[in-house]
């Protein structure tokens, strides 16, 4: 290897994009340093308010599963009525920063604050006050992150034209959004298992959030890019229900919002791994919670082969086909853990490897690396269909009513957990006592372990086969790419973006001189 040649190429790379992409190495790495301070603080919120967590943190009783799962059926609802007037904002917003950079910028903050305080359970309140303390915060707090993340992934279409280039970058982000709840996971039930769960809770709250913002900031220095076609040009303000009567004619989004809608419960049985932990992995809750909080570095790397992969395959297979087969291996796992049973599973090394074995493989999944690129290319389509991208009316569509269905399903669980007498609560770490499971609390944790991990296997099968009719391919897509460069009125701009940054960086370098 020339290193000479080579570094000359890095240092080219740094100050102006490849032939025929468009970004250059330092919005790269600034948008890779943004995805980790989103990272940071959707974690936050992925691991503690959510229908597992909150009830253990607040203790808010019999109902309290019952509780946290109206909370999020109510954020969701919210959020499917608020969207598409946030998408008519979005839609209708230029600034010289974007048109959605300052949404994200914004809202970040917003987000953080709610999210430590949602997770700071004051000490001496009575139930009634506690549950009535998380409803006032969480509720607006994933309300508002719904909004804030989705935007994020909706980014990756407005920050280049070209859909390989989009893949290239946004799968080395993945892996930095991945390595912040890969290490705060391992942490976070480590120090449950020392401190107890209201005070780990508290600690990451605060890491996260401030970490989160520092990183976001970094978004700044990446420039959004999209062809201007002469509909978009003229100024026309769109609205609400204009909107969403246009996105409701692209057919590829509604086979994929289907397919999301479809495989909504699939995630049932990952509500409560950190139960099942504490029920199979040792004979007392504390030991098995550091056993668990260890061997989810090994789970959490399990998006690895795809992140590592997806560009490569991209460039052989369409993103449908991808989806579909990541998507089988999830299923799969799945259908082995249903099949064999949680209660053929004794407390002790055995089952925490075979467990974790058949969580890694489940984890083989390129959902959340893909929908985002997926939603890039109906965007597109979308633009060539109606002469608007409208990313906010299609994260109405792809994002918030899935999620809104996914919700409603959640009673079904939160039912059974009911009629079982499953309490999250009762496997709550309190520090200075033994937490040694009775055997009747086990057998009511494999029961309903049982029939999650069969409600997420159906799920995720039925999602693999609506999947098989989505019919926007990488051919397709090119050809949409080539019509909208044909019709814009920036092409030009877009594609002299990388020589005038190179321009500017040479005038400053000749007045530093």
């Amino acid at each position: 290897m020339n290193f000479k040649n080579f570094g000359a190429r890095v240092a080219s790379f740094w100050k102006k994009a490849p032939e025929g992409r468009y970004l250059n190495l330092k919005e790269v790495l600034c948008l890779g340093g943004a995805g980790l301070g989103v990272s940071f603080i959707c974690n936050l919120i992925n691991m503690y308010v959510t229908i597992g967590q909150l009830p253990l943190i607040y203790n808010m009783g019999d109902y309290g599963t019952l509780h946290a799962t109206i909370i999020y059926l109510v954020a969701c609802v919210g959020g499917l009525l608020l969207t598409p007037v946030y998408g008519k904002a979005i839609q209708n917003t230029k600034t010289r920063w974007g048109r959605y950079k300052p949404y994200i910028l914004f809202l970040a903050p917003c987000v953080s604050i709610l999210g430590v305080f949602a997770v700071w359970s004051p000490g001496g309140l009575e139930l009634t006050e506690r549950i009535v303390y998380v409803y006032c915060l969480s509720i607006p707090t994933l309300l508002l992150w719904n909004l804030w993340f989705n935007t994020w992934n909706l980014f990756p279409g407005v920050i280049t034209p070209n859909q390989q280039e989009r893949v290239d970058i946004w799968s080395p982000i993945g892996l930095v959004m991945g390595f912040a709840p890969t290490v705060m996971n391992v942490l976070k039930d480590v120090f449950a298992g020392i401190w107890g769960d209201v005070n780990a809770a508290r600690i990451f709250g605060v890491t996260s959030c401030v970490v989160g913002m520092l990183c976001i900031l970094l978004l700044i220095r990446v420039k959004e890019r999209v062809f201007v076609t002469d509909t978009e040009n003229d100024n026309n303000k769109i609205g609400v229900i204009a909107g969403l009567k246009m996105v409701m004619k692209n057919k590829p989004l509604l086979i994929l919002t289907l397919a999301l809608t479809l495989g909504c419960m699939k995630g049932t049985i990952d509500t409560i791994w950190h139960i099942i932990a504490r029920v199979k992995y040792a004979p007392d809750m504390a030991t098995a919670a550091k056993i668990f909080g260890a061997v989810s570095m090994i789970v959490g790397f399990a998006a690895t082969p795809n992140m590592l992969f997806l560009p490569l395959m991209t460039r052989k297979m369409n993103n449908r086909t991808i989806m579909i087969m990541w998507q089988a291996f999830n299923t799969g796992a799945y259908l082995i853990l249903a099949i064999v049973g949680f209660g053929n599973f004794k407390p002790g090394t055995t089952s925490a490897l075979i467990i974790t074995a058949l969580r890694f493989v489940a984890s083989f999944n390129a959902i959340g690396s893909l929908q985002p690129l997926m939603l890039s290319e109906i965007g597109d389509y979308q633009q060539k269909l109606t002469g608007y991208r409208l990313e906010g009316f299609i994260q109405t569509i792809a994002y918030s009513f899935p999620l809104v269905i996914s919700q409603l399903c959640a009673l079904i669980p939160a039912v059974i957990q009911g009629r079982l007498g499953f309490n999250p609560n009762n496997y709550e770490i309190v520090p200075g006592e033994s937490n040694v499971l009775s055997q009747e609390l086990v057998d009511i944790a494999d029961r309903y372990a049982d029939i999650a991990v069969w409600i997420s296997a159906i799920s995720g099968a039925l999602m693999l086969i609506c999947l098989c009719f989505y019919t926007l391919d990488k051919k397709k897509h090119a050809e949409i790419i080539e019509e909208l460069k044909a019709r814009s009125v920036n092409s030009d701009e877009i594609e002299n973006s990388a020589a005038d940054d190179e321009k500017e960086l040479l005038t400053a370098d000749d007045v530093n001189a």
